[in-house]
């Protein structure tokens, strides 16, 4: 299906010291199959030769625009971009990750058969060893209300609060930008906006992203940003949408259980006391609501349990399981 006027997407690309993957990040992005795209390449004070493979890239390919800054974060390197797009739709790729051919002609499409504001895609994950990894559930596409997408979001196997899965409408980005002081999740807060913004969100869950897992990521570290930020979307959901607090809770829950498989697998129960004990709190209030909405599995919720009532016996277990599963997420 032809998609009339083939409007512009304006793809930011924040940069920091990726020279080893940078350069087949932006071939995935010139080799796309939706041409119209504006590629703005933010090199973030790179101090290796990231910044130079930028500039030739630009110099190769027309549509690369590359703004050099002083190292400011990656909040920043998005906003950055956010200020200079040109398109009428806006996307996100990292520079350490890359896009299968098809991602922007599909999301495009997708936005224009579903007469949507925000487009969806899966992704797989590519692990260190080259093996890669998806959760998505194949063939699966859903247009939904904002209401819906609540529902949705970081229920396991559909989509999650990251910036590089989603094309929206550059209106949905009016007066909104990533916060400066966030040190992790900066996405989410963005991500709730724009879901409570759009009127219609159109989800693909064919993975057209890969997302490479380093041992630099930013999002190996142990943090607890993350289930604060869930626990604010809880809060959003409770005021806007009350019958969906269960979906909420359950995102907010999953979040706080990944953030403490984390801190069993580093050996740092001790250093994190206060978050365990704020977890069992957590799990103790919400999982009645959850479970009566039936939203998780047996084996789910004898886990989650376990964890509420013996850390150290669901640690021993979870350790267990992650030796015989080396290949699954701590999620």
């Amino acid at each position: 299906m032809d998609i009339p006027g083939y409007p512009l997407i304006s793809v930011i690309v924040p940069v920091y010291n990726v020279e080893r993957y940078l350069d087949q990040c932006m071939h995935s992005l010139v080799r796309q199959s939706y041409a119209n795209l504006e590629i703005i390449v933010i090199d973030d004070g790179s101090t290796d030769s990231s910044g130079r493979k930028c500039d030739a890239w630009a110099e190769r390919d027309s549509r690369i625009r590359v703004i050099h800054q002083a190292n400011k974060g990656l909040a920043d390197a998005r906003n950055t971009g956010l200020d200079t797009a040109r398109g009428d739709y806006i996307g996100f790729v990292d520079s350490d990750d890359y896009t299968l051919p098809d991602m922007f002609s599909t999301m495009m499409r997708n936005i224009w058969e579903s007469e949507a504001d925000l487009s969806i895609i899966s992704y797989e994950r590519e692990n260190p060893d080259g093996g890669i990894y998806s959760n998505a559930l194949f063939g699966q596409k859903l247009v939904m209300t904002s209401e819906d997408a609540f529902k949705y979001v970081n229920m396991h196997g559909y989509f999650y609060v990251v910036a590089w899965d989603k094309l929206a409408k550059k209106e949905l980005f009016d007066g909104l930008r990533y916060p400066l002081d966030a040190e992790y999740a900066e996405d989410s807060p963005v991500t709730y906006q724009l879901l409570d913004r759009a009127e219609r969100i159109v989800y693909d869950s064919t993975p057209l992203y890969r997302y490479r897992m380093t041992k630099g990521s930013q999002s190996h570290g142990i943090t607890d940003k993350f289930a604060q930020s869930t626990g604010n979307m809880l809060e959003l959901v409770r005021k806007k949408y009350p019958q969906d607090e269960p979906y909420a809770a359950y995102g907010h829950l999953e979040s706080i259980v990944g953030t403490y498989n984390r801190i069993v697998l580093a050996g740092k129960r001790k250093e994190w006391a206060e978050f365990e004990r704020f977890a069992r709190i957590r799990l103790r209030e919400l999982m009645p609501l959850v479970e009566s909405a039936k939203l998780m599995s047996k084996s789910q919720s004898l886990q989650w349990r376990l964890l509420a009532v013996s850390p150290t016996m669901y640690g021993v277990m979870y350790r267990c399981y992650k030796r015989s599963h080396p290949e699954i997420s701590a999620h």
